[in-house]
Parts: structure tokens; C-alpha cells; sequence
């Protein structure tokens, strides 16, 4: 697809504004009542999804031409999809979030996109397939874990390159948990490669393509029949984004939210008492993108003594955290006060944990919490179950 194949998006878009708040009928309060972080930072309308639909259409129409202002718009942007889920509650026919990711491939195609912080990023993970710039061989080092067992069960464990590298205790618990649980789980090695998430979201097409091909590869060689998955983006990246781009992924990715709540249905688990506070934050990619709502929290309930309590702003109504589509490299100052604006929401409950399901959900919060020196603690769910787990 192209953006050209969203004309009717372009054309029918009214300016409603509806992509600008969370659904009315679930609006608490004034301050927390926004749903575009992007907007709300740069407070110009241009910012917002319909201002990107307008420029879109000026751009296929040749009544806009490119400017550093005009790729700082399209790319200050978090792509998080809650533009999306509150303009088909009234228009269910539109797709503002696939005009934002068209809008970026047109501006590669025409030579014009991504900005040099992505091409650093892009240019990283070809020579050493993650965008950190991290050496290859170091991806499993912080786990402790640097080669691929045999396949035993077919399950295998994509274990993403911000887990490996920034916050390795998330590898660490979903190992341990799955450990606890007799799982023999096959782990890809020196062959895990950046998933390409990062570079198809910018408007890297081709080359997300050559991660892609890599990664189907990879899970092939190991005759996998499922791959769990504890970073969102990944996800998403097999399930959503590698069958757009012609991928053929014929084994089962899986969450492993979605897998542990599978399993405390099973009553496999035994979860002992931890007595604490806490509110969750839904990662986009899980929830908007992947519908995964419910899973988290039960998972939270089932832990004796936790007390859940709610955002203003939770499952498709959820405040991003700042950090995706390319705004982490690019717009760092931004990444961070998206994310300042939702630890100030988790204050709100008076939970002394933000609790989340993503890698890079909790990289960024936990660095904006340490920035402005918040006292929320930021875990991921894993690091809570792993704790709570009793065999």
C-alpha cells in the first residue's frame, strides 16, 4: 500500500478534532482528557493527526512542497494509534494511522526522510543489527545467556534488542519464569537481528524487509511452531508488520502477557502475597495495536495483596509514554516530557508502582522518573510475577 491508496482518509477527513481527546464518554477530568502527545506538546494543529492528514494531501497534490519544518512534523510523532481508535468510534471507514505511516515511506521514497537521528539508528543496525550501538556479540552477555539450546518443545524466546541491552532484568524474569514453569525454551543466539520494527516505522521499508527476511530465517532454521515475545514492538513487528511487507510467518508469535494469562487460566501458576499499590500502563503496541487489555490485569489481580488502581487514561484511551516511532532518537526532550506527563497520571492514584509490559515503555518512564526525580517506581509486569512465583 501506498499513501496514494488512502485517498478516501485524505479526502474525508472534516477536521472533527475527534482525534485530538480520548472518547468523550470516558473524559474524567480537563487535565487528563488528551490523547495525541504530540499536539499537546507543540500545541499547533499541524501537529495533531488531521493537520498530518491535511499535509499528506497537500503533498500528493503538489500544493506543499518538503522543509525541515515539515519532516519535523511528520516524524514528531509517536505513531502510538490513539488518533486512530477515537476517530473510527465515529468514522469507522478512516485510517489516520496508516496515512502516518505512508506519509513517512513517501518521504523516503522521495529521498526527503527519515531524519539523520534515524538513518544513525539504521545505519546501526545493519552494521550491528541492533540501534544502540551496541557491539552483536554482546546482545546476550547481560542475561547471561550467549547460545542456542536445541529445540526441545518447538517454543522459542525473541528476546529484542532493548531488553538485551538497556533493561536485561526483563530478559532475566521471563527466562526465570518460564524457567519455573518446565519450559525448554530455544533462544535464537548470534542469529537474533533487530526485528526492523524501528526502521519500517520510520519509512524504511526496504530495509525493514531485510530484517525481516533475516528473522523468518532465523525462527525457520530452529523449526519453531511458537515465539514468545516480552517486547511489544517485536511483536507487532512478526504479527502485524512482517505480513504487510510480504513475510510469510508461519509459526505462532505470542506475548508472553498473553501466554501467562493463558496459564493462569490453566491454574499452573501459584503466585505468592506481594503488598503493594500499583497502576498499569498499557504499552501501544500491546494494547491499540495487538488489543491486549485484559490479559495484564488479570495477571495483577491474580497476585495476592496487589491492589490494582486506574489511570485516567487506561486501555485504548492509554497516554503513550513517548518514546516510539522514532521520537526516543529524535526527539528526546519530547520522549521524555510524554512520558513526565503520564507518571504524573500514575501519581494521581497514589500507587507507588507504575507497572507496564513493554521494554521500552519502562526504559523511557524510568528515565523520566529519575530526570525529574519522581519517586514512582517503574517494573515491568514480568519482574512482579517472577518475584511472586512460588514454583
Amino acid at each position: 500500500m501506498t499513501l496514494e491508496d488512502y485517498k478516501k482518509t485524505l479526502e474525508l477527513c472534516f477536521r472533527c478534532s475527534r482525534c485530538k481527546w480520548i472518547c468523550d464518554w470516558d473524559i474524567k477530568s480537563a487535565r487528563f482528557s488528551s490523547i495525541c502527545p504530540s499536539l499537546k506538546r507543540f500545541l499547533f494543529d499541524a501537529y495533531s493527526a488531521q493537520g498530518r492528514i491535511d499535509i499528506a494531501r497537500a503533498l500528493l497534490t503538489g500544493d506543499l512542497d518538503y522543509s525541515d519544518k515539515l519532516l519535523e512534523i511528520v516524524y514528531a510523532c509517536t505513531l502510538c494509534g490513539g488518533c486512530d481508535i477515537t476517530c473510527k468510534r465515529s468514522k469507522g471507514e478512516m485510517e489516520p494511522l496508516r496515512v502516518l505511516y505512508e506519509l513517512r515511506a513517501k518521504c523516503v521514497a522521495d529521498g526527503k526522510g527519515p531524519l539523520r537521528q534515524h538513518l544513525r539508528f539504521a545505519q546501526s543496525i545493519e552494521e550491528h543489527h541492533n540501534p544502540y550501538d551496541e557491539p552483536h556479540e554482546g546482545r546476550f552477555n547481560l542475561i547471561g545467556r550467549k547460545s542456542t539450546p536445541r529445540k526441545q518443545n518447538g517454543i522459542g524466546y525473541f528476546i529484542g534488542c532493548t531488553a538485551a541491552y538497556k533493561v536485561p532484568r526483563i530478559a532475566k524474569s521471563a527466562l526465570s519464569i518460564m524457567n519455573k514453569l518446565g519450559m525448554n525454551v530455544s533462544i535464537l543466539g548470534s542469529e537474533e537481528y533487530c526485528c526492523g520494527g524501528p526502521l519500517y516505522r520510520v519509512g524504511l521499508t526496504e530495509k525493514a524487509k531485510e530484517s525481516m527476511q533475516h528473522s523468518l530465517e532465523a525462527v525457520k532454521k530452529l523449526g519453531l511452531g511458537k515465539v514468545v515475545f516480552t517486547c511489544p514492538g517485536c511483536y507487532d513487528a512478526f504479527k502485524s508488520i512482517y505480513p504487510k511487507l510480504g513475510g510469510k510467518v508461519d509459526f505462532e508469535p505470542v506475548h508472553i502477557v498473553d501466554f501467562l494469562a493463558r496459564t493462569l487460566d490453566q491454574q499452573r501458576i501459584k503466585l505468592k502475597r506481594i503488598r503493594q499499590q500499583v497502576t498499569y500502563h498499557d504499552p501501544c503496541h500491546l494494547g491499540r495495536f495487538m488489543d491486549v487489555y485484559e490479559q495484564p490485569r488479570k495477571i495483577l489481580q491474580a497476585i495476592p495483596g496487589l491492589k490494582l488502581v486506574e489511570m485516567e487514561r487506561n486501555r485504548d484511551n492509554s497516554w503513550c509514554c513517548g518514546a516510539g516511532g522514532g521520537v526516543k532518537s529524535a526527539f528526546g526532550e519530547f520522549a521524555l516530557w510524554s512520558a513526565n506527563e503520564r507518571l504524573e497520571e500514575a501519581q494521581a492514584t497514589r500507587s507507588d508502582t507504575v507497572v507496564t509490559a513493554c521494554p521500552f515503555c519502562e526504559l523511557n518512564l524510568s528515565q523520566a522518573a529519575n530526570a525529574s526525580g519522581k519517586t514512582l517506581q517503574v517494573r515491568d509486569i514480568l519482574e512482579l510475577v517472577d518475584e511472586a512465583i512460588t514454583f
